[in-house]
């Protein structure tokens, strides 16, 4: 799957596309909604801007209903900000067509496109969200990038991959293989019945509780990293700064030799 979401989707309701300043550098406003026939679909892409997205599966949807708040610093941007929602095929397709005026070097330059998509419980989903808060909820397989802001997965019935830049990342409620590369922010993993892996990982703590597979992390940068209730392996291959914590491992424990003085936590 390789979708991009380049901009970020907002709640029908007022959301704020930032702080209260931020909102109030975007005071036009306008509806962008879309229906898109599901029937028979098998995967979602959105490309997401700038804003808040949300993505819920929904038992017995057949279509995917889009509800969206364009918001802009001017009347004339505010008119060039399009949602793009169709069919191609098996594949559902959600753009936040936002303008990139890079000769508008004003500060109060402001463009953003809020989405809340509805879309069939359990679809395969690639997300890309460039900036503002992120919201996943029971979709099939995921895979998403995001550029910042908080990212939130409750609910996927295949594995999940994530790329982040920065802000906290929380993934709940997995069947299947979690597996990210985070630049900043905590990473909070629980519910997973694959294993859990973390490519990489700049800066923030790692916590994963009740994964049915193996927790590994490749690289970490800084942080503590706290695992409980792990079904088979966990492992540590680098690690920079920060604290080693683990409790209820049932495999094997392979953790950096200056770290293993925190063993004292049980291992069954």
């Amino acid at each position: 799957m390789r979708r991009q979401f380049r901009g970020a989707a907002f709640a029908a309701a007022p959301f704020l596309i930032g702080s209260a300043a931020h909102a109030q550098r975007a005071p036009y406003t306008a509806p962008r909604n879309a229906l898109v026939d599901a029937n028979g679909a098998k995967s979602l892409e959105v490309e997401a801007a700038a804003g808040i997205l949300r993505v819920e599966g929904r038992p017995g949807l057949r279509q995917v209903q889009v509800t969206g708040t364009a918001r802009a610093s001017s009347q004339q941007l505010l008119n060039e900000i399009k949602l793009i929602a169709e069919r191609r095929g098996d594949l559902i397709f959600i753009k936040a067509d936002i303008p990139d005026h890079d000769d508008w070097r004003d500060f109060n330059y402001t463009a953003g496109l809020d989405l809340v998509i509805e879309v069939p419980q359990g679809i395969n989903a690639d997300i890309s969200d460039g900036s503002g808060d992120t919201k996943i909820f029971n979709v099939g397989s995921l895979e998403a990038t995001d550029g910042s802001g908080d990212f939130l997965v409750d609910g996927a019935a295949g594995s999940v991959r994530i790329t982040d830049g920065s802000g906290s990342l929380k993934i709940e409620n997995v069947n299947g293989d979690v597996t990210v590369s985070d630049g900043s922010g905590d990473i909070d993993v629980r519910s997973v019945s694959g294993s859990f892996t973390v490519e990489s990982d700049g800066s923030g703590g790692i916590y994963a509780t009740d994964v049915k597979g193996s927790v590994i992390v490749h690289n970490d940068g800084s942080g503590s990293i706290d695992v409980n209730k792990v079904g088979k392996d966990f492992r540590v291959e680098s690690k920079g700064s920060g604290g080693i914590d683990y409790s209820e491992v049932t495999g094997r424990v392979d953790i950096p030799e200056r770290h293993r003085d925190r063993q004292h936590r049980s291992e069954r």
